[in-house]
């Protein structure tokens, strides 16, 4: 699901700095219904970007309401408050922190009312591009990557129970793939009252590219495959060459990919 806001006015050259954009998420091949969902908001003459991903929680009610929601909110409120033309690091870290708090209230209380056995929620991974910083917003195991100087590194950390494993030493990263618990997320958007998002800020680079995405695409992708895929000549390609691997890999999940040059 794209939302993108476009511009009524005359094309406008972008500036030197200004990030293109190609996003798309998909099906996948086993599962019945799509609970991912995406957005990103850009104007050329804006001098910041927002891109979002969310990934409904697998195997609980409604998780496709609760990403398509959460984005529906972050495009609304982007526009609302215009934050396109705000540089300033903490009003962009106040925005990320105000909209998932607001989206994760209003779905633990339709959660509360209806009852659910097993509450919705969504996973976040939401990104503010300024020509100085990289503001990032998560919670789950949706991802940030950034790709600089022929390295790859992940700009966030899974809030999941094998990651908790991962950084102790007790399992490979390649072992958590496979791990039984690989689906069992520690923090996400909906099912409990009180949930903080990690919010974090990093200096962009010059010449950084970045890679927002579900982990339908990361169970079926390496490092250092995505940089390979990520070292292409336009963003759309590079998420087409993802795509088609994690399609070919068994296309497990739902598969979401934002990629931004």
């Amino acid at each position: 699901m794209i939302m993108k806001k476009k511009s009524k006015s005359k094309r406008i050259p972008p500036k030197p700095d200004h990030l293109i954009f190609a996003g798309e998420t998909h099906i996948g091949l086993v599962r019945e219904v799509n609970e991912d969902c995406f957005c990103y908001v850009d104007y050329p003459q804006e001098s910041s970007s927002l891109a979002v991903v969310t990934d409904g929680i697998g195997g609980h009610q409604s998780g496709d309401i609760a990403s398509t929601l959460c984005c529906r909110r972050f495009v609304s409120a982007w526009k609302k408050k215009r934050m396109g033309n705000v540089s300033s690091v903490e009003k962009i870290k106040n925005f990320l922190n105000e909209q998932i708090i607001e989206v994760n209230n209003d779905l633990f209380a339709q959660n509360s009312r209806k009852n659910f056995d097993h509450p919705m929620g969504t996973t976040i991974a939401a990104a503010v591009f300024t020509s100085e910083n990289v503001i990032t917003a998560h919670a789950g195991d949706s991802r940030i990557y950034e790709v600089c100087d022929g390295k790859i590194q992940q700009l966030t950390q899974d809030h999941s129970f094998v990651a908790e494993l991962v950084q102790k030493g007790i399992i490979s990263e390649r072992e958590a793939k496979i791990h039984p618990f690989s689906h069992v997320i520690s923090r996400s958007v909906g099912p409990t009252e009180n949930m903080q998002p990690e919010i974090n800020v990093f200096k962009r680079k010059p010449g950084a590219r970045f890679l927002l995405c579900s982990d339908g695409l990361t169970i079926h992708t390496s490092k250092e495959q995505l940089l390979e895929f990520m070292s292409l000549d336009s963003p759309q390609n590079a998420l087409d060459k993802m795509m088609k691997e994690a399609l070919i890999q068994g296309g497990e999940d739902n598969i979401t990919i934002i990629c931004a040059f």
